[in-house]
């Protein structure tokens, strides 16, 4: 029994956590009153440069990821989710722009929140390609949900965000809390 899971807004609350931190560099560092794109993983100003950009991945997304504050009861359900015998996969994006060392840090921020895992799966946008034995995939992200649901055979389960709020399939469960992710998991073995 296999689970997948992604990181960014489905364990942890990435753009709640860098939205205030993206405001404060474009008003603080660059000098700027931008507007914030919050439904991004990363929220970030449409207007920065690529440099800007890079400097705000480097500088702050790098070194504060540790820090991003893991979902309510994430940690709870998914050792719950462990103990039920299943073997736990987190794959993510982190890493696959040149500037992003996110990657590197995701073991220690695991640990640091005691999550258990088996295996880690980085750099890549194609996550369905890596759900061929996984009987769940856990996502927030609406083209990942639909590229699972198109490519493999395993039951998707949705995180709600604020980019996926309006967005409905009937094979895709959608969930508001690892509690539900965990009710839905269990009363399919039971």
């Amino acid at each position: 029994m296999k689970i997948a899971i992604d990181i960014d807004n489905t364990i942890c609350n990435t753009s709640n956590f860098y939205g205030p931190l993206a405001k404060q560099y474009d008003r603080e560092v660059l000098h700027k009153n931008s507007i914030i794109d919050y439904n991004k993983i990363l929220p970030r100003s449409l207007e920065w440069t690529q440099q800007e950009l890079s400097y705000f991945v480097e500088s702050i997304f790098n070194k504060e990821s540790i820090n991003i504050p893991i979902k309510e009861d994430a940690s709870l359900y998914i050792n719950k989710l462990k103990q039920l015998g299943y073997i736990i996969t987190f794959i993510t994006y982190r890493g696959m722009k040149d500037d992003d060392h996110t990657d590197l840090i995701i073991p220690e921020y695991l640990k640091k929140n005691n999550i258990p895992y088996d295996n880690i799966i980085t750099k890549t946008k194609a996550k369905y390609k890596y759900l061929d034995d996984c009987d769940y995939f856990i996502d927030d992200v609406i083209n990942n949900c639909d590229d699972a649901i198109k490519y493999s055979n395993s039951k998707v389960i949705m995180m709600s965000s604020d980019t996926n709020k309006d967005y409905y399939n009937d094979k895709i469960i959608k969930v508001n809390n690892w509690k539900e992710i965990y009710e839905y998991i269990k009363s399919e073995v039971d």
